[in-house]
């Protein structure tokens, strides 16, 4: 941020909108629109894309619990129906 320069560029899912982090594991969730879930690890300064996977339509919020490190996605329509996705990240 001082230099206010990019240090990495990633590709992501359409629509990404959310940011959630993790400081226990150092990670960081990016969450959108496409239902399309990234997540990063950012150590020392360094960032590097760990995953990417689908998370549910329009899953554009997300909720991280740094103690349990569960990362919670409420989902307007599964199906017809609401649903909350919990997922829980490797250590």
């Amino acid at each position: 941020m001082r230099t206010m320069r990019p240090v990495s560029t990633f590709g992501l899912g359409g629509g990404p909108d959310v940011l959630a982090y993790d400081p226990g594991l150092h990670l960081l969730y990016v969450a959108g629109e496409s239902g399309v879930l990234s997540l990063f690890r950012i150590t020392d300064g360094v960032v590097a894309k760990t995953g990417e996977g689908y998370a549910g339509p329009d899953a554009h919020a997300v909720a991280v619990d740094p103690a349990t490190h569960r990362s919670y996605f409420p989902l307007m329509d599964v199906n017809g129906k609401t649903a909350l996705r919990v997922f829980i990240a490797k250590q």
